[in-house]
């Protein structure tokens, strides 16, 4: 068995062992609470394929899809066990889910400061969502605010420069 194609067919078998043994009743609804569980496992394969090849960073690509899967199927089992009932709650999550793929991707793939843009906006927007969600008033509202700050700063901020910027 070479390069774990055996581990994955064994896998493969098990499931269709699963849904076979559901679709003749001898279990229950085994879907509902497996398909995160699968995603989880699909994650799992990528983080390992990842270490298991020598954590170089020319591979740190498998961990974008790893991350994201990771932080989804602990998302989706959380949501099967509470009957979707706090999707309107949670949905913020999806952004975080690519922000950790790509900070994955940043710590283990040589560091490149440009991929802490896309993290540091993701991360930022769902954190403004999701306390959107748990707040009574509307926090959106303050986004001139926030402009107005960012303008002050950059009027009057320090400058890297030790030269005049006039």
């Amino acid at each position: 068995m070479k390069n774990g194609k055996g581990v994955y067919g064994f896998f493969l078998v098990a499931i269709g062992i699963l849904f076979s043994l559901q679709s003749l009743g001898l279990i229950g609804d085994f879907w509902s609470f497996s398909w995160p569980l699968i995603l989880l496992f699909v994650s799992i394969g990528f983080h390992l394929g990842f270490f298991l090849s020598g954590a170089r960073s020319q591979h740190a690509g498998l961990l974008v899809p790893g991350g994201i899967l990771l932080v989804l199927s602990m998302l989706f089992m959380f949501e099967e066990m509470t009957g979707w009932n706090f999707s309107g709650n949670t949905w913020p999550i999806y952004l975080f889910a690519v922000a950790f793929g790509l900070f994955e991707l940043w710590l283990f793939g040589g560091r490149e400061v440009g991929l802490l843009i896309p993290i540091f906006i993701l991360t930022g927007l769902g954190f403004v969502f999701l306390v959107q969600n748990l707040l009574t008033f509307n926090i959106l509202s303050f986004w001139p605010l926030v402009l107005i700050i960012v303008g002050l700063f950059l009027i009057f901020g320090r400058s890297g420069n030790s030269s005049k910027d006039l």
